[in-house]
């Protein structure tokens, strides 16, 4: 009788074990964003939800550089989540008129792992690329901490890191350098 116990409780406590096991295995666990997401993008105020597909799980969020309103010729910040390159927001005055696709292109052939593919915004003033999304804006004059460098325009740009695959993040791309140009415009009365 003390056999017949033993064999069950061997049998339970193995199944048991199995049945943890089995569970352990089959649930993946998701990876989780233990840093909180900034409120601002270099300086710039945007939505969390704009901003949430384009930043990875992580533990640590760090920011270097400038910020986009600062009237600067060319300006802009780093994020990187445990220090991998996540997210580069700039923006840059031109002496000409380059269009967002023109940008677009020369920033895929520089950045796009391959993919030279442009898709443009309905008002032509937006641009995507596999790494990331450009807007252009008219800003004629002279930039106020740029000396006498004169000015045409300017472009807001992001490059992305995150996700590998940006195809379903372009509505949050589109949005995003929707919402910076105003900011940079404002900054550097345009």
């Amino acid at each position: 009788m003390a056999d017949r116990r033993s064999s069950r409780r061997s049998a339970c406590i193995a199944l048991s074990v199995g049945a943890l096991l089995l569970t352990a295995c089959s649930s993946e666990k998701k990876p989780e964003v233990a840093y909180t997401l900034p409120d601002t993008l270099c300086g710039a105020p945007v939505g969390k939800k704009t901003i949430e597909p384009l930043f990875p799980p992580g533990s640590k969020l760090t920011k270097t550089g400038g910020a986009l309103d600062d009237g600067r010729y060319a300006s802009g910040c780093d994020y990187a989540v445990d220090n991998h390159k996540t997210l580069l927001v700039s923006s840059f005055f031109h002496e000409d008129k380059p269009t967002a696709r023109q940008i677009a292109e020369k920033r895929a052939a520089d950045y796009g792992s391959g993919d030279k593919k442009i898709s443009l915004g309905t008002s032509g003033d937006i641009a995507l690329y596999s790494r990331g999304a450009v807007a252009v804006a008219a800003c004629p004059g002279y930039s106020p901490h740029g000396g006498d460098l004169p000015r045409k325009s300017f472009s807001v740009e992001i490059l992305a890191f995150y996700p590998k695959d940006l195809s379903k993040s372009a509505k949050s791309l589109t949005q995003l350098v929707q919402d910076l140009v105003p900011v940079v415009a404002k900054a550097n009365g345009c």
